[in-house]
């Protein structure tokens, strides 16, 4: 199933290898500690409108990049379970 990120992004939730909140990532001054760990500091697209929320970290054709999104890490997290459990349907 597909998860709306913001604008008129969608991906395909068997991507989505974290969801993490920005605000609690900038806290902590791990936001670019993160993205420099995984290697994905030039492949992040800001999909925000200028109100980062959250961070998505996907894994696509064998790539990883990051979104970022101005949807809530918690509401993300619900539409990734939601499609989840009716997959398993």
């Amino acid at each position: 199933m597909y998860v709306h990120i913001g604008k008129d992004i969608v991906i395909d939730s068997k991507n989505i290898i974290a969801i993490f909140d920005i605000e609690s990532l900038e806290k902590k001054n791990s936001l670019e500690n993160v993205c420099k760990n995984l290697n994905i500091s030039d492949k992040i697209i800001d999909v925000s409108e200028n109100n980062q929320k959250s961070l998505i970290i996907i894994n696509k054709d064998k790539q990883t990049k990051g979104y970022i999104s101005n949807i809530s890490s918690l509401t993300l997290g619900k539409r990734t379970s939601k499609y989840e459990r009716m997959e398993r349907k």
